[in-house]
């Protein structure tokens, strides 16, 4: 059993029979600090149990790379699994990856769990607040990846840790906490003094039309609806998502893990030019993860007829041919064992002086592979 379910399981008990004893004993303060942060904590684990930090990193990561493509024109392309290939400034090319911890689901579970438990509020202001929260929360997470992307592009690899944990960190407390402010404390110190000025109950002080003004309130569905909105907008307007969502093999990490945001040098795509002789060239594409794509690149001198051969590699894999950017073909080598020498297509493939062959190679399987791709020449 996973250990997040069992802590789960073990946890719940205990932290409902205590909210339930201080509810009923009417120790407030007691009652909602056990319920807020016991809720949070399971909240957190059975978030990560089911997959849903990975979803969310997924999501935002997809939302990233149309902002990053179509607002700064960032050279990049999205893979699986939360990465991105950067073309950099100085013209590398460099793997971006987006850990776990970039999800946001701790700050999520946190506002969801302060707000739903709080008693000052009514249960439609709570769910107001907690809808509200959770959607400003994900477009302040999104603008916080895009302080990596944009320092990560801009100065390389070597400034992923100052982008990360540095200048995008503080600016993701900063406005949790300015959120926190906006929808906790300013209202509560509101109705405290209103109450104690009209000499009126605290929950009258605290109903909407007081504490949370019906404008704000307006405005609060208003911001809910438009980001909702643009989100499930940008399903239709990019089929990218599809690279994004694709299926990743699930992996036991420890409660307590280490942060997986970080920035690597790209593996090297181009198999090189041919000099006229009948020798293969080839490309060994290491560790290529559950779900993700990869492009070899190849450029021609004269007419040739060629084929695509896997001579290494495990597992089903989709192979994409495409020659100066048009697609010619495609094939998928449907095997859980290792494959050996598989010529991919039936039929050869023309080129001409000047032509650049793409080929893009896919793990469909559910472990890491390596892959030997070589260009076979018709004699």
């Amino acid at each position: 059993m996973d250990s997040r379910l069992l802590a789960t399981i073990i946890i719940f008990p205990i932290w409902l029979t205590l909210v339930l004893v201080f509810r009923r004993h009417r120790q407030w303060l007691f009652y909602y600090l056990i319920a807020a942060f016991g809720f949070t904590i399971q909240l957190v684990f059975l978030a990560e149990h089911f997959g849903l930090d990975q979803l969310l990193v997924n999501l935002a990561s997809f939302h990233v790379n149309l902002i990053s493509k179509n607002i700064f024109h960032i050279p990049m392309e999205l893979m699986s699994n939360g990465r991105f290939q950067i073309i950099l400034t100085d013209g590398g090319s460099s793997i971006l990856k987006l850990g776990i911890e970039c999800s946001a689901i701790l700050e999520s579970s946190i506002i969801f769990s302060l707000l739903i438990f709080y008693p000052l509020f009514s249960l439609r202001q709570r769910i107001l607040r907690v809808i509200f929260g959770l959607v400003v929360t994900y477009v302040i997470n999104i603008l916080r990846l895009m302080i990596i992307v944009l320092m990560a592009y801009k100065f390389g690899p070597d400034y992923i840790f100052l982008a990360h944990a540095g200048v995008a960190r503080v600016f993701f407390f900063v406005c949790e906490l300015l959120l926190y402010w906006y929808l906790m404390t300013k209202p509560t110190v509101k109705s405290v003094g209103e109450s104690i000025m009209a000499k009126q109950p605290l929950a009258e002080a605290a109903r909407v039309g007081h504490a949370l003004r019906m404008r704000h309130a307006i405005a609060q569905v208003m911001i809910i609806f438009i980001v909702i909105g643009l989100s499930v907008s940008s399903f239709i307007a990019s089929d990218e998502w599809r690279k994004a969502f694709v299926p990743v093999a699930r992996q036991n990490r420890p409660v307590i893990y280490q942060e997986e945001t970080g920035m690597e040098k790209a593996k090297e795509s181009v198999l090189g030019e041919t000099n006229g002789s009948n020798r293969l060239d080839q490309s060994t594409i290491k560790d290529l993860a559950p779900g993700e794509e990869w492009k070899v690149r190849q450029s021609f001198l004269e007419f040739e007829q060629i084929n695509i051969q896997v001579s290494e590699g495990r597992g089903p894999v989709a192979l994409e041919v495409y020659v100066n950017d048009i697609f010619q073909n495609r094939a998928i080598v449907e095997t859980q064992g290792i494959i050996l020498d598989y010529k991919v297509f039936g039929k050869e493939i023309e080129v001409n002086d000047g032509d650049i062959l793409e080929i893009r190679v896919k793990n469909l399987g559910q472990q890491p592979s390596n892959y030997l791709i070589e260009i076979i020449r018709k004699n």
